[in-house]
């Protein structure tokens, strides 16, 4: 496991912690301590160079957890050159030159330390969204604590681990929770696009933020954004590769990750995840053999969800579910073959309007029909509205204390300049919801993908490069909904990639959004309804994941975990194992409980549940045991 993790202040830093973010073997280990400060690092070997780097006569040190690719923006923009493991040196080259500021011009996925003896200060910062997560918390007046993995701060020997129920409601529920709150109590990530300073003599903290983003559309012809998205996508992968350096791009069936086999300028590996040779899975090998590229299915067998559930779980940062460390289970299989991994990740989010509500009409019995324009939120209550929504309540399982409404409304208000929620500024109802689902990272609801990727090896998805983002703030709504940047850009670049079926729409990527859009529909119905589209087992499924709803039936692990943690859900007053254990039977009885189980079977096998419960325990057992006094007559009677 790549991370970092650190004690400031007087505590040491416990060695639990610092095993809690190491993984494998190949990784690089870097220590730091002092009288003021105890620093551990786990990194990928590729980019971790010699660290820590020393500023200005060694007066300031400078550690990077992740990867810089460049600095500036638009015209003004300088790509990072030389050798991969180069990004400490360019940040202290950039912070001799400009100071602290130059932190507002890189671009990357990264977490920095940033220790300047001189003024007794030691700063962290966050990328634009947090892509490399950092958690905190002081369990004492003289110690706070700072790690990558949130579960770990449970860990320190000064930490009493609780949760903080309403947030735990708001995972449970909904399988995110948005902005810096954490269900562990006392625990908060440092926010996005930020500089948290911490004075050394007392411990307080000083945030400044240099970016934020802000929807605000320019009144350009859908062919102005197109060009200079197929122009920058196409820079972000130049920029991006080296030619001594093995690539791995996880090729779906639809079009992201085609656009990635595009627009990448070098041969690549393609990995595909799937139970068995399913449409999706045929698609993907086609794209890969049309551009002569290799082709690799990682197949899974019956027991590999349970093995994530047991792997996956321990990861998790609150948001996700165990499976969506997808590929976690071939880490073996995956780095043997490549350097560098590459996904087309969060292209819906940004360029296929995955923010934002549209209105569907029931067909009825054929299914819903989703219409291509956007419903405007104008007011808090309606963006809380849209998110309970998303959510099943009651929880069957947990406390009636809570709602989703309540835990929402609790943490949503406006400020004089905006909007704040669960710790987060957006300066307008439209830049949260635009932005509020993934900014930071953290409140996606799969975010836990793309950390498991990041733990594999140096990972990367181009649509959250600085200079896409850019662009993105920039292109109207309607263009969002009823354009398709992806497939016009795999289009442009490659054309026989383009004569390809999507995957999910049975329309190759050259036909205009219309014809797209019918096809999806109609195809979507003659899947469902006319074709033969049989599998080999009932949880099985012709996309990369298997049905959920099925395999819930199918495969034991829900009844393991549930029997296994039985302890959990008796002993945490919060839980109701009859609830948990209802909620499962009317699963099998034919109700879709899919979202509230996986959100369950998750928090059940978390190290951080582990150490809640025992130290709810440890509190029981020692409010139970009664005080005896060594003289007392009650210790002599105990003797004899």
């Amino acid at each position: 496991m790549v991370g970092l993790c650190g004690s400031i202040g007087q505590d040491a830093l416990p060695e639990a912690m610092a095993e809690y973010i190491s993984w494998g073997d190949d990784e690089e280990t870097v220590s730091y301590s002092d009288d003021r400060i105890d620093l551990q690092a786990s990194l990928h070997s590729l980019i971790a160079g010699d660290q820590p780097v020393a500023v200005e006569d060694e007066d300031v040190l400078l550690w990077i957890w992740g990867d810089v690719y460049g600095y500036g923006s638009r015209s003004n923009y300088v790509p990072r050159r030389g050798p991969p493991d180069g990004s400490a040196e360019f940040c202290a080259h950039l912070y001799e030159v400009f100071g602290m500021d130059f932190v507002s011009g890189l671009n990357g996925n990264f977490a920095l330390v940033i220790y300047d003896q001189t003024e007794n200060a030691v700063s962290f910062v966050t990328d634009r969204f947090a892509t490399r997560p950092l958690y905190y918390a002081q369990p004492t007046d003289d110690t706070l604590i700072v790690s990558s993995q949130s579960q770990s701060l449970t860990l320190h020997p000064d930490i009493e681990p609780a949760f903080d129920l309403p947030y735990l409601y708001e995972y449970l529920d909904l399988r995110r929770v948005f902005g810096v709150k954490t269900p562990i109590a006392g625990v908060e990530q440092f926010p996005p696009g930020s500089i948290i300073t911490v004075d050394l003599d007392d411990l307080t903290m000083t945030t400044t933020s240099y970016w934020s983003p802000t929807y605000d559309p320019i009144d350009k012809p859908y062919s102005y954004f197109q060009e200079q998205f197929v122009e920058t996508i196409q820079q972000v992968f130049s920029d991006w590769t080296y030619d001594d350096l093995s690539y791995g791009l996880l090729l779906s069936g639809g079009s992201d990750s085609r656009l990635g086999l595009a627009a990448i300028d070098q041969p690549v590996t393609t990995f595909h995840n799937a139970d068995w040779m399913s449409r999706e899975a045929k698609i993907a090998r086609r794209a890969a053999n049309a551009t002569d590229n290799t082709f690799k299915l990682l197949e899974r067998g019956p027991d590999y969800d349970a093995g994530l559930l047991e792997n996956a779980s321990p990861l998790s940062n609150f948001s996700g579910w165990f499976d969506q460390a997808y590929f976690l289970g071939f880490e073996e299989e995956v780095t043997a073959e490549v350097d560098v991994l590459v996904s087309g990740l969060y292209a819906d989010t940004l360029l296929g309007g995955g923010q934002l509500e549209t209105p569907t009409v029931s067909l009825d019995p054929l299914g819903n029909l989703t219409i291509p324009t956007a419903q405007s939120v104008n007011s808090i209550d309606e963006y809380i509205d849209s998110q309970i929504s998303e959510g099943i309540e009651p929880l069957p399982y947990f406390s009636d204390d809570w709602s989703l409404s309540s835990v929402l409304s609790d943490n949503i208000h406006e400020t004089r300049d905006g909007i704040v929620s669960h710790g987060i500024h957006y300066d307008s109802i439209e830049d949260l919801v635009m932005y509020g689902g993934y900014y930071p990272l953290s409140s996606d609801t799969d975010a836990i993908f793309s950390e498991s990727l990041a733990q594999m090896r140096p990972y990367r998805t181009p649509f959250l490069d600085n200079r896409i983002v850019d662009l993105q703030q920039q292109i109207p709504k309607r263009f969002f909904l009823r354009r398709n940047f992806v497939n016009k850009a795999v289009e442009q670049i490659d054309p026989a990639l383009a004569e390809i079926p999507h995957a999910h729409t049975g329309v190759p990527l050259k036909y205009p959004f219309i014809v797209e859009y019918l096809g999806t529909n109609l195809n979507g119905l003659w899947w469902k309804h006319v074709a033969d589209t049989s599998v080999p087992e009932p949880y099985l499924d012709h996309t990369p994941w298997p049905n959920r709803e099925e395999l819930i039936r199918a495969r034991p692990f829900t009844t393991e975990t549930l029997n296994e943690c039985s302890e959990y859900l008796s002993d945490l007053s919060f839980l109701d194992v009859d609830g948990a254990w209802q909620c499962y039977h009317e699963h099998l009885d034919g109700e879709d409980n899919t979202t509230i189980l996986y959100s369950l079977l998750t928090f059940l096998r978390m190290r951080a549940t582990e150490a809640v419960h025992h130290s709810s325990q440890t509190e029981n057992t020692d409010r139970s045991t009664p005080v005896i006094e060594p003289n007392s007559t009650a210790s002599e009677g105990k003797t004899r």
